[in-house]
């Protein structure tokens, strides 16, 4: 859907423990194509069922977890949740290109806070069902024709401009986060330019 991207082998993935990637989808294959997997606590039974694989490391409160494994990091802070432990586990040891996966499912209300809270670390999120992905400035996507495109801003300040989109963003006010939804790309190419970090959603259907 998004040409030029490779989801297929990211170096290390952070599996939160929402609903585990379907077979066949796209975020199962980048977790079955991973060089680290990161577990976010009870994550870490469910990739060792699933994938027949230990993880890299399992990291959160460690509330939930319930198998043994050989690198277990227990951060009891609750301040944050296990993914933004699993971030900072991930930033403290030097590791870039990180996607998360499982960070949606099962509970509607984890799925908004692990999104906006990967927005806040400019951290990609994967899905069975599309792609998340943080962008302040100007970039340029290769797409397919009539993907879904959807733009969260949490700044009412930003201003955007995009060509390729059926509905252009040019002038948009950022009143609420779903003023700048259900959008479609006309061609196959998107470019877009905002003044502040936005999340920008590309629909694998």
């Amino acid at each position: 859907v998004v040409k030029g991207i490779n989801f297929s082998e990211p170096v290390n993935v952070i599996l939160a423990a929402g609903a585990f990637p379907k077979k066949g989808s796209q975020a199962r294959r980048m977790l079955e194509s991973a060089k680290r997997v990161i577990c976010c606590d009870s994550a870490a039974d469910m990739f060792r069922r699933h994938c027949k694989r230990e993880p890299y490391a399992v990291v959160g409160d460690c509330d939930s977890v319930k198998g043994r494994f050989k690198t277990v990091v227990k951060i009891d802070e609750q301040d944050t949740n296990d993914l933004s432990k699993a971030v900072r586990f991930c930033r403290e040891n030097g590791f870039d290109d990180v996607v998360i996966l499982g960070a949606t499912g099962k509970r509607d209300d984890h799925s908004l806070g692990n999104i906006f809270r990967a927005l806040d670390f400019s951290l990609d999120v994967v899905t069975d069902y599309g792609w998340f992905t943080a962008l302040k400035g100007s970039k340029t996507y290769n797409v397919k024709p009539g993907v879904g495109v959807s733009i969260f801003a949490t700044d009412s300040k930003t201003k955007m401009t995009s060509k390729g989109l059926k509905w252009p963003l040019n002038g948009v006010k950022f009143e609420n986060l779903y003023c700048a939804t259900l959008n479609r790309t006309l061609g196959e190419e998107v470019s877009l330019t905002a003044t502040e970090r936005v999340y920008i959603y590309f629909s694998f259907k």
